[in-house]
């Protein structure tokens, strides 16, 4: 129990750390993502504070990694393999932050001046069920992520060690940004669903739909450099 306790503590201590450095860049990529052929927000939002949504992110982060690392070893710990237990994590974990990550992508993308008029906009619009938007998509992206990325990470800690530092950064940036380019196309939808206030897409398949025929493939993998370069760093 006292593992798992330490672990719930490192990861969400970590995240806090990961997300003040990195959050520029996730915005960037964020309204990168978010654009369609109606807005481009990367020009529109060009002056809004890069750390606009940190709030919501800030208060998400710690409970979030805790919540991930606890179930993570928990799962281990009775027997789940490290996919099963990676993809326990991830589902348990989003079910407490989607609606944060709603809030934060909202204000990343300029909707809004403060935490307060997004979650009026969010809620008068679509109801409660409007800070789920997106929560299906960025189940898709986070179990395959976590599927993908942990078994790498076992795997080249046993055939290219785990001694020091420099072995946990090269297992751990591999793993992740291998994983993060992977699932780049769920982000991509994650973003467009998050953002939305005009029901510009009526559905995951439509917004699925509306990418490859404005966008084609290479749609679904807007911003993948950044994303594969951050989750890489992290």
């Amino acid at each position: 129990m006292d593992q798992i306790f330490i672990s719930g503590i490192a990861g969400g201590s970590a995240g806090i750390i990961t997300d003040f450095i990195f959050f520029p860049i996730e915005t960037i990529k964020t309204r990168i993502q978010a654009s369609n052929n109606k807005i481009d927000y990367f020009k529109t939002a060009a002056k809004v504070n890069k750390y606009k949504g940190f709030l919501s992110q800030i208060t998400v982060s710690f409970p979030s990694a805790f919540i991930f690392f606890s179930t993570y070893d928990t799962s281990k710990k009775y027997g789940f393999s490290h996919m099963l237990a990676g993809a326990l994590g991830e589902f348990v974990t989003n079910i407490f932050r989607n609606p944060f990550e709603v809030v934060k992508n909202q204000m990343q993308v300029g909707l809004d001046a403060n935490v307060r008029d997004t979650l009026r906009s969010i809620y008068y619009g679509q109801g409660f069920r409007g800070f789920y938007a997106g929560f299906t998509t960025i189940i898709l992206r986070e179990i395959p992520f976590s599927a993908i990325q942990f078994p790498i990470y076992e795997n080249m800690k046993i055939h290219f060690g785990n001694d020091d530092f420099g072995d946990h950064a090269l297992n751990g940036a591999v793993a992740g940004g291998t994983a993060a380019f992977l699932t780049t196309p769920c982000d991509v939808v994650k973003s467009k669903l998050m953002t939305q206030r005009n029901q510009f897409y009526d559905s995951l398949r439509g917004c699925i739909k509306s990418i490859y025929e404005t966008e084609g493939i290479l749609g679904f993998f807007r911003a993948a450099h950044i994303r594969t370069m951050q989750i890489s760093c992290i």
